[in-house]
């Protein structure tokens, strides 16, 4: 099995770990439900370095353009773009973010996908230099992380990313002010060595070590979706109520398929829902919308919202906003709603 750089050192917590395709991630430290709440009302970090990281040169941009479907090449220098990887049936391999600099771009992708989007990418002539072996990645999360980071990093603004050179580490850190929460904070991609000292300064600064647990509860919390769950191969970025994403104003390889959805309706349609209970919908669970039936992608408790909440997906259209979801020999209400589930 797979460890990340920074297994040994995330020994020194009461840490519970779990095999995480094919790697050895901690689900939990304190417990999913406190570090929930703690990133959403002070700080929190993850280890991420599972997820795949690609060093692309920029003089490969229109290659990289032509893979996805939002538009890398007319984005400034030292800002994030987040996107998704098409097949040519529009499907998604993968939704990534990318960091683009002067000379290169750093993509990154679901630590699942990596094998399949390195390959996707030697099928297309885009060269790539992996940097997993030689980085770790972590996101550091929360109100309170700029304030407790800023006497240290150079702190970028929203969705930018630089290249700082702090004084208490031996070599750069690329950061970006991104994340996976729906909170406030940051992601660095840092080399090893360099690595442990940060988080011996997170330590310092009291921000708690989180797990797979929270980062799964907040990102549901915060609408975001998961690969494998709601997206897929199998699902557009139409379907996945994802259009924001897509950039029309260039070729790239699945375009015309989402041009005909857009214009039809005739697809699959993802739903955000909650239900006014405690009892949670779970992956697969048989949601009817009138004569529409749908499957449940994702559902978990929302400790700040206080109920249930999740994701269907339909094959096509709902009829109305209210679904009969089937739990666990119940028929439980629940409704579809149109904004975000925690609205900042």
């Amino acid at each position: 099995m797979n460890r990340t750089n920074l297994f040994n050192r995330l020994q020194n917590y009461d840490s519970k770990f779990i095999d995480f395709n094919g790697w050895e991630m901690p689900i939990s430290f304190s417990g999913t439900l406190k570090e929930h709440r703690t990133v959403r009302s002070d700080s929190g970090f993850f280890d991420v370095s599972h997820m795949g990281r690609f060093h692309i040169d920029n003089s490969y941009i229109d290659i990289v353009n032509s893979l996805i479907c939002g538009d890398i090449s007319n984005h400034k220098s030292e800002t994030a773009l987040y996107s998704m990887v098409l097949n040519h049936d529009s499907g998604i391999l993968d939704d990534i973010i990318i960091w683009k600099f002067d000379s290169h771009l750093v993509l990154i992708c679901n630590a699942s996908n990596t094998k399949k989007i390195s390959s996707w990418f030697d099928v297309n002539n885009l060269q790539y230099n992996y940097i997993n072996p030689s980085t770790s990645l972590i996101a550091i999360q929360g109100p309170e992380v700029v304030k407790k980071l800023d006497n240290y990093i150079h702190i970028p603004d929203h969705f930018e990313c630089t290249i700082d050179s702090p004084s208490f580490l031996d070599s750069n850190v690329v950061i970006a002010r991104t994340g996976y929460t729906g909170e406030d904070g940051v992601e660095l991609m840092i080399n090893h060595g360099d690595d442990i000292k940060f988080i011996d300064l997170i330590d310092e600064l009291e921000i708690i070590p989180c797990g797979l647990g929270a980062r799964d509860t907040l990102r549901l919390e915060a609408s975001l979706p998961l690969y494998g769950q709601e997206l897929n191969e199998d699902v557009t970025p139409v379907e996945a109520g994802r259009k924001w994403v897509i950039n029309f104003d260039h070729q790239f390889i699945g375009k015309d398929n989402l041009l005909d959805q857009i214009s039809t309706g005739n697809h699959k349609y993802i739903k955000k829902f909650v239900i006014d209970d405690k009892i949670v919908a779970r992956y697969g669970d048989i949601g009817i919308c009138g004569d529409v039936e749908g499957k449940v992608t994702s559902g978990n408790y929302s400790p700040i919202l206080k109920k249930s909440i999740g994701f269907i997906l339909f094959e096509s259209k709902p009829e109305s906003d209210t679904i009969n979801l089937h739990i666990r020999d119940k028929l439980i209400e629940g409704r579809i709603i149109k904004g975000k589930f925690l609205s900042k």
